[in-house]
Order: C-alpha cells, then sequence, then structure tokens
C-alpha cells in the first residue's frame, strides 16, 4: 500500500504539471502521468501482470520503464555487480542489460524489458519492494529447483538484486537444504552480495512461509 501511495503521489504530481504545463510540453508530462499511475495500479491491486513486457505495454509504459532502466544501468555503472554466485550453480544478481548467455535465467521484474539470449528463459513478475504473491513466489522456486537438477546455471534476478531476487534464492536455498533456517540463507547471500536487502514486507513473508520452504 505504501507504495502504492508513493508512486501515486508521482503520478498525480506529474498529471498537475501536464495541466499547466503549454500542451507542447505538458503532453510528455501526461504521459508520464498515465505510466506511473499505472504502475501505482499495480502496486494497489498487487498485479505486476499490468506491468508486463509485451511491446505494447513498453510503449503505453515507456517513460515509467525507461526511468526504471536508467537507474539499474546507473547502478552497475557506480560499480552494483550485475550478478554473484550465491553456491555453485545458483547465481543473484541485477537486469542483465545484456542477457545471461549460458544461464537459465528466471526473470523476477515485471517493469524490465528482457535484453539478449539466455539458455533457458523464463519470466515470473513480481513487484518491487512488496511480498510477493504466494503462487508466483512458490513457481519462481520450483522452477528454479528444476533447472538445477537439470545442472543449469541458475540465474535468478530483479532490477537491482536487493529484494525479489534475494528472496526468491533464499526460497531455493530452504527447498534444497542448502541453509537450515531463513537467517543463515539470507547469511548465505549477503557473503557474495553484501548490499542485499529484502523490504520488510518480503522478510515477514519469507517468515510466515518458512514451514513450507523448508519442506
Amino acid at each position: 500500500m505504501l507504495e502504492s501511495l508513493v508512486i501515486g503521489s508521482i503520478a498525480a504530481g506529474e498529471l498537475y504539471l501536464a495541466a499547466k504545463l503549454p500542451w507542447w510540453i505538458g503532453w510528455f508530462f501526461a504521459w508520464c502521468g498515465v505510466s506511473t499511475a499505472v504502475a501505482a495500479l499495480a502496486y494497489l491491486l498487487q498485479r505486476p501482470s499490468l506491468l508486463l513486457k509485451h511491446r505494447a505495454a513498453q510503449v503505453v509504459l515507456w517513460p515509467y520503464v525507461a526511468f526504471a532502466r536508467a537507474v539499474a544501468a546507473a547502478a552497475q555503472r557506480g560499480g552494483l555487480l550485475e550478478r554473484q554466485e550465491v553456491v555453485p550453480g545458483l547465481w543473484v544478481g541485477a537486469w542483465p542489460r545484456r542477457g545471461a548467455p549460458g544461464f537459465a535465467q528466471l526473470d523476477l521484474t515485471a517493469e524490465m524489458p528482457r535484453r539478449g539470449e539466455a539458455a533457458r528463459y523464463r519470466c515470473i513478475p513480481m513487484l518491487d519492494g512488496a511480498a510477493p504473491r504466494p503462487e508466483a513466489y512458490r513457481e519462481a522456486v520450483t522452477q528454479a529447483v528444476a533447472w538445477r537438477r537439470e545442472g543449469l546455471d541458475v540465474l535468478v534476478h530483479c532490477a537491482y538484486g536487493h529484494g525479489r531476487s534475494v528472496a526468491v534464492v533464499v526460497g531455493v536455498l530452504l527447498a534444497e537444504g542448502i541453509a537450515d533456517d531463513l537467517p543463515s540463507a539470507q547469511a548465505m547471500v549477503q557473503r557474495v552480495r553484501p548490499r542485499a536487502r529484502m523490504s520488510p514486507a518480503q522478510r515477514s513473508f519469507l517468515s510466515r512461509n518458512l514451514a513450507q520452504l523448508r519442506g
């Protein structure tokens, strides 16, 4: 809900500017306001599908998507490593701007376009900072475990490799019995990616679902 209020406030500000500015620049702020409002609605309804990556959505939501891409790219240029190996064959990371060749790529972003190629690819969209939907989370963990059983190197990524991807990698570590509990699973990720920090909503979700994950 908090994310929806923040993003909705930004959308309202953009639409206000669109109404006040001359039409030849106001149209751009109107476009920004509409795209941001769709993102706010996605958070309000907990529907990441509203931000899916098909081309029509990428056109309509271009201002929001372009901002997300620019922030992710700037973070990587500023020293954020694109991916790191947590245990052999299991990687956690940020949006791979040039694809993930050689990896089975599990893409958790709802807002970022797919780039490049991968050995396998699947998108199970989740919202940044929000608790994942239980069915989507189970599906993501199950897919990662299945790929690992095939002997594939698995890259689980979101936009920055701090929240959504960490939550799923923690689930994989617990599901496979590599980690005994939630703190030890988190510590394994943070040893290789110290800046990884799940949101309170994501940590709460994992705590509530710990028994199922260990099963």
